[in-house]
């Protein structure tokens, strides 16, 4: 493929089909910046605390951390978001961990919330059980 002959012609780069999740999310907490047009960059890579540079427009319409920068599909706008994600702005902001699909703990909360909340009479269908059949 061309993703296996860049990275044959390239030292520093290293072609694997598949990391697996564990291995692509401890590589992903390492990084510096997170670079393609995954959802990954849009849900996970806020969530460990690294930029994101969102290539194109694949994940429109999507939810956004403030530490996504979106850019066209164009070596100078990759380029220019790429100087922007490493930059200490964006660094202290993806630092902050702001992510909109929530923070880790949300399944506890939701069942520390619904223990307290009577349930009683909530229904305005109600539903009758028909006997066994004998």
């Amino acid at each position: 493929t061309h993703l296996e002959a860049f990275a044959a012609q390239r030292r520093h780069v290293h072609f694997t089909p598949s990391l697996g999740q564990l291995r692509y999310l401890s590589l992903a907490q390492a990084s510096a910046v997170v670079v393609g047009n995954s959802s990954s960059g849009l849900i996970e890579a806020p969530a460990l605390g690294v930029p994101t540079v969102n290539i194109g427009e694949r994940q429109r319409n999507r939810l956004r951390a403030p530490s996504v920068i979106d850019c066209a599909n164009t070596r100078a706008a990759i380029g220019a978001a790429l100087q922007q994600a490493l930059g200490a702005d964006m660094r202290a902001v993806a630092a902050r961990r702001e992510n909109p699909y929530g923070n880790p703990g949300a399944a506890l909360k939701i069942v520390r919330i619904l223990a307290d909340v009577e349930l009683d009479g909530i229904l305005l269908k109600r539903f009758h059980d028909w006997p066994e059949p004998t």
